[in-house]
């Protein structure tokens, strides 16, 4: 048995050199492209992603050498994905099937206290500090207490694993934003490559360090929501509000070509018309307040990139070089082909009856205040309904998926037939 071991450990330790030499022809190679990753915040829809990676999985991960994004970026839930992802940089496809793992698993008790305790001892403390004669020395509150995830982040993600990615020329930088309450910026936390330095924009600040749970709790504590989260002198919330550029940190990091996964449709979105005219409720203008949060600034960006690359177009590449520190930035971006407000309202049921309840009380349920729901029902069937649509979205753009990968595709050929 133990000449056996020996066997295979020699033998693990030659594959991995392979995958590594691999990796690094690959990226090294004169003229290839960079190719980055922007996950875009969402809560419960983030689950959406997962499937579209698995799709690419399928479609991509075995016609290339190693990992085929070696820039990675986050924001709220989809920070989270981003760093399980790159944790697995030396081996993605375990990623995908890790983070698959654990968001078909999932339930709200996993992300907040969701018992009757909990949830009472959390409405006292929220309206204690209301009441109280100085509100501003009351301790930190919040909607829901999201201790749990805390403590199921510390369980599944492994951070030695992200620099031992980086050590290993699998990954060039993970990058996670969040937004300080205090200074009004969007810090985008990154660790990466030694040579990666950081950048300063208006209200954008590129901060390089070594990421912990930390960075993840503060770019998923949605406003009011989640408690704030203290990272060095100051408090941070979720990475999506006020982040207007969300595709930047990417770039700056050195992507040239980006896949975007989003949570909800970038075009043809389905303009909803009330049957009656009813007040909005708390939950509905909650939910209002989050999509404006997580999808109108990534609609922006888009736009924004396809207007510069046709004027970049225009612009003669020697001029363009002396001249200008302007690239061409080549995206693809994945959405939702349904409406997953709509989704989430039949998956109501399926949340703990104390949840129900208390979620009623502001105004959601499986007619009413959907949207924010969307954001919430981190239960298996809505999540696993979600990787489901996820996977089958990006299959239906397969064709598009392989377009985009091609050059990694076509010099992993050319790499073998000249063995």
């Amino acid at each position: 048995m133990k000449k056996q071991s020996k066997k295979e450990t020699v033998s693990n330790q030659t594959e991995r050199r392979s995958d590594q030499l691999c990796h690094q022809a690959c990226y090294n190679a004169e003229g290839q492209a960079k190719t980055g990753l922007v996950l875009t915040g969402g809560g419960a829809r983030a689950a959406y992603q997962v499937g579209v990676l698995k799709a690419v999985s399928h479609l991509v991960f075995k016609k290339t050498c190693g990992n085929p994004f070696p820039i990675i970026c986050g924001t709220s839930a989809g920070a989270i994905n981003a760093t399980l992802l790159a944790c697995y940089a030396k081996s993605p496809a375990v990623g995908i099937k890790e983070l698959e793992r654990v968001w078909r698993n999932f339930s709200v008790n996993q992300i907040f206290y969701a018992d009757f305790f909990g949830l009472l001892k959390n409405s006292f403390a929220w309206l204690n500090a209301i009441f109280r004669s100085k509100p501003h020395k009351s301790k930190q509150v919040s909607l829901l207490n999201n201790k749990p995830l805390k403590q199921l982040l510390e369980k599944v993600i492994d951070f030695s694993m992200l620099e031992q990615a980086l050590e290993s020329q699998s990954l060039d930088a993970l990058c996670v934003t969040a937004s300080g309450y205090t200074s009004g910026q969007s810090v985008s936390f990154f660790q990466a490559k030694e040579k990666i330095k950081g950048w300063k924009r208006h209200r954008r600040v590129g901060c390089k360090t070594t990421l912990n749970c930390k960075h993840l709790m503060a770019s998923s504590a949605i406003p009011l929501v989640f408690p704030a989260v203290q990272i060095n002198r100051e408090f941070f919330g979720d990475g999506s509000v006020r982040f207007l550029a969300p595709l930047s940190p990417a770039i700056h990091l050195g992507a040239e070509r980006i896949l975007v996964v989003g949570v909800d449709p970038v075009k043809q979105a389905s303009e909803r018309k009330p049957n009656k005219l009813i007040y909005p409720t708390t939950a509905d203008i909650a939910g209002h307040v989050l999509d404006s949060v997580f999808i109108d600034s990534l609609d922006s960006d888009l736009e924004r990139i396809k207007r510069i690359n046709k004027t970049l177009e225009l612009i003669p590449e020697k001029v363009r070089q002396s001249e200008t520190q302007l690239r061409p930035i080549e995206t693809l971006t994945i959405s939702p082909t349904k409406d997953l407000s709509d989704l989430s309202s039949q998956y109501f049921d399926s949340l703990p009856a104390m949840v129900k309840f208390f979620f009623r009380r502001i105004g959601i349920d499986d007619s009413e205040g959907s949207t924010i729901l969307s954001y919430l029902l981190f239960e298996k069937p809505y999540t696993k309904d979600l990787i489901e649509l996820g996977y089958q979205d990006a299959m239906d753009m397969s064709h598009d998926i392989i377009d985009f990968f091609r050059p990694e595709i076509e010099f992993t050929k050319t790499k073998d037939q000249n063995k």
